[in-house]
């Protein structure tokens, strides 16, 4: 049985491999045109690799925590009984590993040279791009919202970290990241109750048997 270290599992289910090189350029500017625009994302992120290059933790948790949602804010993005499912795993896995271990996991791996930066919108029209968990949560929500990935790689390479679920919402930016892993389990179907068995139909008495002719009578003498 291997043993993962808890930092490992951690970042397993926080964030995501990013193995394949992005599908085309998002945009042309290199300057974001406003807070919803997608490359707001990338420019907070290079904070955040600034700050893991100085190993400023205290900075890499502050500018996380803006993107983490409320119960209020799932529950209007998935609907009541996904919402409030949903934020239990999300409070205590992904918002409490975003604060306590996620500033280090970036650290190291901004030391390893995951220092690029780039946005990549994965949903919901483009479906080529679109990771299973990333569908499903598109397939979730109340009413679809753009949803974005953001990549941390060396230069000029495409393995690193993605960090999944980025929607803007409420005029700011939030990271739903592997919220799908905290859905409820769909209900599994009952069981068919076996058919009753039919009766056969009664059997009809068997008919009686013929009885033998009389004997002939013997003729009588004149």
């Amino acid at each position: 049985m291997i043993r993962w270290p808890a930092r490992a599992l951690l970042a397993l289910a926080l964030f995501a491999g990013a193995c394949g090189p992005l599908e085309a350029p998002e945009s042309a500017h290199t300057t974001p045109t406003g807070p919803s625009d997608p490359l707001t994302l990338q420019v907070t992120f290079n904070e955040i690799v600034a700050a893991a290059k100085q190993g400023d933790e205290a900075t890499i948790a502050r500018l996380l925590e803006g993107y983490l949602l409320t119960r209020d804010e799932l529950v209007e993005l998935f609907g009541s009984e996904v919402g409030n499912a949903a934020f239990a795993g999300y409070n205590d896995v992904v918002a409490s590993g975003l604060r306590r271990e996620a500033p280090g996991i970036l650290i190291e791996r901004v030391g390893k040279g995951l220092t690029e930066v780039t946005v990549e919108q994965v949903g919901p029209a483009y479906p080529g791009r679109t990771t299973p968990g990333a569908q499903k949560m598109l397939d979730a929500m109340v009413k679809r919202l753009p949803m974005y990935t953001v990549r941390l790689q060396r230069p000029g390479e495409t393995l690193g970290l993605r960090f999944d679920g980025f929607i803007f919402f409420h005029d700011r930016w939030r990271a739903l990241l592997k919220t799908y892993a905290h859905f409820p389990k769909p209900a599994e179907a009952p069981a068919e109750a076996p058919a009753a068995p039919t009766e056969a139909p009664p059997e009809a008495p068997p008919a009686p048997a013929e009885a033998p002719a009389p004997p002939a009578e013997a003729p009588t003498a004149p």
